[in-house]
């Protein structure tokens, strides 16, 4: 059994006065068991006051609920909305368009250029050959 009990009445054991809802001691030194019950049986059961933890519970728990209420409407003001996040999804996607078909205009202008440089380079070895065999034919024509 517990050590100690409320009661909704005032208790006097001894010289010690305990009010209702203070803890009195169920021992040899204290009240008896059946002193107990019957203070229960007279005065009813200890219940707790109306006003007293159940309403500090409940204002803990508003004061709670008005602080995500308040985070809500700060995250809410700075999420945009949807529409604009479609609209700025369309634009950059248009940006990417428009970006992939230079990077493939730039592509094929490299390849061309690469193309020319080849064939600019070719003959240009055709060039330096025909100079050479013309250099050495007139050297050994007047040699």
């Amino acid at each position: 059994m517990a050590n100690t009990r409320k009661f909704n009445t005032t208790v006097k054991l001894g010289s010690k006065i305990y009010a209702p809802g203070e803890d009195v001691p169920i021992s040899k030194n204290g009240l008896s068991e059946a002193d107990a019950d019957n203070l229960d049986h007279v005065f009813g059961k200890w219940r707790a006051p109306e006003g007293d933890a159940v309403d500090k519970r409940i204002t803990a728990l508003t004061e709670e609920r008005d602080v995500l209420v308040d985070q809500i409407t700060a995250l809410k003001a700075d999420a945009k909305p949807l529409a604009d996040l479609k609209a700025e999804r369309d634009s950059l996607a248009e940006q990417v368009h428009a970006l992939t078909e230079e990077r493939d205009e730039l592509t094929r202008e490299r390849d061309q250029a690469l193309e020319d440089n080849a064939t600019l380079s070719e003959a240009l070895k055709a060039l330096q050959d025909a100079d050479q065999d013309g250099d050495t034919g007139k050297d050994g024509g007047k040699a």
